[in-house]
């Protein structure tokens, strides 16, 4: 028993993590914020930028092109993730939006406007007896694609909902500059670093979850300090976390039912299942912080409350999948 609970904290470390974080933000907002102790203006975009370096370290470049060649199912993926996903999110706020805190709209729309997880999605097909080289190149691809689709998709979205969104060639400016040059800069390092790299997995996961974790933390003391978590109240948060839920269950469902129009062999279909339906917190917290720090309503002081759903999200969609995951192995095996 203590054993399992101990397996059961390991693997909740990085969610626990942000969740003390959040706590810390709120007993110590001052050590985060802009011009405080730890200079957060500028040592987040260092995080950002490492994120991102360990990212393209990390990503086997072999394997990616090997897996390049099935184009149907990684475009039912990209479409499941940058078409399907907005999309539903736009009807469920106009159904549900009346029953959420106006501040975190653009945080639910961020949240499917993202690309998918990397690591997670990887593993869970793997488990499930997926096409695990599919979900490699699929979710890499969606990651390089959300440097230009995730602001574009937002602009458009703050646009139509009388934001003033920052110009689209300044959001991709700095997010290639912060995000896509690092990616590139690791990729190109790995190759001479290879085996390190290999062996090294474990630390870079550990450095990742850190650099994440204190974005996090400068965000949320920034939404602290501000006081826009007074306006929000426990009751907000608790209808978040809700319709966080009730997404995740109905985009997965929507995602699996449709899921032989990338591929109908049941591999496939559970690679599309994971890389379509899951949303990245690794490169979602570091491209928020650069996709909303500078709007006119709240900038660096509404990120907070903008990663909201996706740290609610996070937890919820690896819960979902280590259910599914016994499932999708049984019919993948018959």
């Amino acid at each position: 028993m203590a054993n399992k609970l101990t397996k059961t904290l390991q693997s909740q470390s990085f969610t626990l993590a942000l969740i003390a974080a959040v706590g810390a933000s709120i007993l110590i907002p001052e050590l985060g914020i802009k011009g405080g102790p730890l200079k957060t203006e500028t040592t987040t975009k260092i995080a950002v930028a490492l994120t991102f370096v360990i990212q393209g370290l990390s990503l086997p470049t072999r394997q990616i092109a090997a897996s390049a060649a099935k184009l149907r199912l990684h475009v039912f993926c990209q479409a499941a993730i940058f078409l399907l996903a907005p999309a539903l999110m736009l009807g469920f706020l106009f159904v549900f939006g009346s029953w959420i805190h106006p501040g975190v709209k653009a945080g639910f729309f961020y949240l499917a406007a993202l690309p998918t997880t990397i690591s997670s999605a990887i593993v869970m097909t793997s488990n499930s007896e997926g096409d695990s080289s599919a979900a490699l190149f699929s979710t890499t691809l969606s990651n390089v694609m959300g440097i230009f689709a995730t602001p574009l998709l937002c602009s458009l979205f703050l646009a139509s909902s009388s934001e003033a969104a920052p110009p689209l060639s300044s959001l991709v400016a700095k997010l290639s500059l912060l995000v896509l040059l690092p990616l590139v800069v690791g990729q190109l390092i790995r190759p001479f670093v290879r085996e390190w790299a290999v062996a090294s997995k474990k630390l870079f996961k550990r450095l990742s979850n850190a650099f994440i974790v204190f974005i996090v933390f400068a965000a949320f003391c920034q939404s602290v300090n501000s006081g826009i978590w007074g306006e929000v109240g426990t009751a907000s948060v608790v209808t978040i976390f809700l319709f966080t839920t009730l997404f995740l269950l109905f985009f997965s469902a929507v995602v699996w039912a449709i899921s032989p129009l990338g591929s109908k062999r049941i591999p496939e279909r559970i690679a599309a299942f994971f890389c379509g339906s899951q949303k990245t917190l690794a490169a979602g917290v570091p491209m928020a912080s650069i996709l909303f720090a500078n709007l006119p309503t709240g900038g660096s002081s509404a990120i907070g409350l903008i990663i909201l759903p996706l740290m609610c999200y996070h937890p919820l969609q690896l819960f979902l999948a280590g259910a599914l995951s016994p499932y999708f192995a049984r019919i993948a095996s018959k």
